[in-house]
């Protein structure tokens, strides 16, 4: 029976490959410093004067519309929602418990692939946490 090797013996005479020199992900001999500041920069510089003219307002006028809404919600039921019967509950009850099933799931997932020590379980474990 024959024997496959994946790489070839050292005594190989064959031609020598030259290493390729990988090209440079930061150009313009950029310091991390710089990069650091630039990215960060975006949140952390002050914002120009319209954006708060603009925000601040619209930050209002939704949390108007939350309070209100649940003010009314609060004063009158979930019969405000258009489910007077007592049936319509069954909707709410099933999302509830759905969601509290995924996130059950994803806690299960994420502690079956550490107790039987996975290598392979970092990207499903990271999706798992997620879910939870």
């Amino acid at each position: 029976m024959a024997h496959a090797t994946t790489t070839a013996p050292e005594t190989h005479k064959g031609p020598k490959l030259p290493v390729l020199e990988r090209e440079k992900l930061i150009l313009n001999g950029r310091s991390y410093h710089w990069i650091t500041d630039r990215i960060c920069g975006v949140l952390e510089n002050k914002q120009p004067a319209i954006w708060w003219m603009l925000f601040i307002p619209s930050a209002i006028i939704a949390l108007i519309g939350v309070v209100g809404g649940l003010t009314i919600l609060v004063s009158t039921g979930v019969g405000v929602w258009g489910m007077t019967n007592t049936v319509f509950w069954g909707w709410d009850i099933t999302n509830f418990v759905f969601w509290i099933g995924i996130g059950h799931a994803g806690t299960l997932i994420s502690a079956i692939l550490f107790l039987t020590r996975q290598n392979w379980r970092t990207s499903i474990n990271r999706a798992a946490e997620a879910m939870t």
